[in-house]
């Protein structure tokens, strides 16, 4: 059996897992239609970011669910996945988060015949997957947005408060 260290498994799983992401989709658009492609993933998304969470927190060694708890998940899952972003406040009752770089939103720039998609993936499908994982982590932290970098701002943005 062929040997393999850690940094061959990340190079192999960082790759593939937004190329299965986005070939779903496109097969599933392509048998059904947008709309079911659509409803079906987001569905699969906020299970998968269920699970993810929960793997995170046991991973991290995360026993509650606070607002401090919330932030170093996400925080977590967006450095792994590569995202751009900067924590401007994080308090026990307040977090303020920006969001420079968003893989997503990039890897759907790059394919020309996706572009007019990316606004229907954001308001459709991250928002409410993100208002959906919040309130299962914790239903006392509210989550606010109202920049979208998919809406054509230059920044997302989240604001928690607990």
């Amino acid at each position: 059996m062929r040997e393999i260290n850690k940094d061959d498994k990340l190079f192999y799983f960082e790759k593939h897992f937004f190329t299965l992401d986005g070939l779903w989709m496109i097969e599933a658009e392509k048998e059904t239609d947008w709309e079911t492609a659509l409803k079906i993933d987001t569905r699969v998304w906020i299970r998968l970011l269920k699970i993810i969470i929960r793997r995170i927190k046991k991973y991290l060694n995360i026993e509650t669910n606070n607002l401090k708890d919330l932030i170093e998940v996400l925080t977590f899952r967006w450095s792994v996945e590569n995202w751009d972003y900067s924590v401007e406040k994080n308090t026990e009752s307040e977090a303020i988060i920006i969001i420079k770089k968003c893989p997503y939103n990039s890897i759907m720039k790059r394919n020309p015949e996706r572009h007019d998609k990316i606004p229907l993936i954001c308001k459709d499908m991250c928002i409410p997957f993100y208002e959906e994982i919040v309130k299962e982590f914790n239903p006392e932290i509210k989550v606010e947005r109202n920049k979208y970098m998919g809406l054509g701002d230059p920044i997302c943005n989240f604001k928690f408060k607990f």
